[in-house]
C-alpha cells in the first residue's frame, strides 16, 4: 500500500524511478550501522548471482547536522565509528547526500543481516530528510538462512549471526569487520545459498 501510494505521490518527481519494478539481474548488499547523535554508516554493495562488484561499493558515513559537528562528545563518537567502519568518505546527513545514496542503491532488490533492523535506521533518516522509504524488494539474509538449513539440516541450530552463517561456508569475517567487509560477505554468502537450492 505505502509503495502504491508512494509510487503516485513521486510521479513528478526525480524520485519516481524508484518505485518501479526493478527488471535486472543485480541485488545491493546492504550493511547499516548507528550511533548516538544520530551518526548512521552505510555500505551498499551491488552483485549478481556470479560478481561481488566491490569496485562499485558505496561506503558512507553520514552526520546529523554541521551544528552537531563540532560537539566534542560526537567528534568522539565519529573518530570511534571511522575506525571500526572504515567509510570511504564523511558526510552530512541532508537532502543531497541521502539523495546520492538512494540514487547508488536505485530500485534494486535489497539483501542484508537482519535486514529490517538495518533498514529502520536508514529509512528514518530518508523519512525526515526526503519524504520517503526505500521502496525496494528485500531480501533478509538471516531468514533466508534459517529456511535453508531447515530444508537441509533440520537437526541443527541455526547461527546467530552473520559471522556464525559465514563461518559454516568458510567465508572470512572477523568480530570487528568493516561494514564492507559485512556487505560483501552477506553477497558472498547468499550466492552460495543460492547454489543450495539451484
Amino acid at each position: 500500500m505505502r509503495r502504491e501510494s508512494d509510487r503516485r505521490r513521486y510521479a513528478n518527481s526525480p524520485y519516481a524511478w524508484l518505485f518501479q519494478p526493478y527488471m535486472g539481474e543485480e541485488l545491493v548488499a546492504l550493511s547499516c550501522h548507528g550511533v548516538e547523535h544520530g551518526v548512521l554508516s552505510v555500505a551498499a554493495v551491488p552483485f549478481t548471482q556470479r560478481t561481488i562488484k566491490t569496485s562499485d561499493a558505496y561506503v558512507m558515513t553520514l552526520l546529523p547536522s554541521e551544528a552537531a559537528v563540532r560537539q566534542f562528545s560526537l567528534m568522539l563518537s565519529q573518530r570511534q565509528h571511522q575506525l571500526q567502519h572504515v567509510p570511504q568518505r564523511t558526510e552530512i546527513m541532508d537532502e543531497t547526500n541521502l539523495g546520492e545514496l538512494v540514487a547508488h542503491i536505485g530500485n534494486r532488490p535489497l539483501l542484508g543481516w537482519g535486514l529490517r533492523r538495518q533498514l529502520s535506521l536508514l529509512n528514518q533518516a530518508l523519512n525526515t530528510h526526503l519524504d520517503f522509504t526505500l521502496p525496494n524488494a528485500q531480501v533478509d539474509l538471516d531468514l533466508f538462512n534459517r529456511r535453508e538449513l531447515q530444508r537441509r539440516q533440520p537437526c541443527i541450530d541455526p547461527p546467530v549471526s552473520l559471522r556464525h552463517a559465514a563461518a559454516r561456508f568458510r567465508i572470512p569475517l572477523y568480530s570487528f569487520s568493516s561494514l564492507l567487509d559485512q556487505a560483501s560477505a552477506s553477497a558472498l554468502l547468499y550466492q552460495r545459498l543460492q547454489r543450495l537450492t539451484d
